[in-house]
């Protein structure tokens, strides 16, 4: 079995639901995550405590941000216009990681444990 979930864990940034966990995507796929319409430029931070495991572009998510957890847990939160922390950064939840694009473009949270996505709002505190 592995730990509990980080203890401080909150959502990355403000903003009305999208699309909910496990929802259908027009790709037919169910959503592995949250997906949020903050306002434009609105400051996104760590979801809970972790060391940043990568931090910039990628293909297809733009600008992410990924933060590993005690006890095998970890944190995606993609949609970003600016990241502000770096690979191997300690953060705090709570703690700015960079500002959301807003617009046309949703800032989304996974939260996985072991690997497989798990539903953030059950460990919202």
């Amino acid at each position: 079995p592995s730990a509990p979930p980080p203890s401080d864990f909150q959502l990355p940034v403000q903003g009305r639901t999208l699309v909910g966990f496990g929802a259908k995507r027009e790709s037919g796929l169910a959503s592995t995550g949250l997906t949020l319409a903050p306002a434009q430029g609105a400051q996104v931070v760590a979801p809970a405590r972790g060391r940043v495991a990568f931090a910039g572009e990628y293909r297809g998510f733009g600008r992410i941000v990924i933060i590993e957890h005690p006890g095998g847990w970890t944190s995606l939160v993609t949609g970003m216009e600016r990241v502000d922390v770096a690979v191997g950064d300690s953060v705090i939840g709570g703690s700015p990681v960079g500002r959301a694009s807003g617009g046309a473009t949703p800032v989304t949270i996974e939260l996985r444990r072991d690997g497989k996505p798990v539903n953030p709002l059950q460990y919202l505190g």
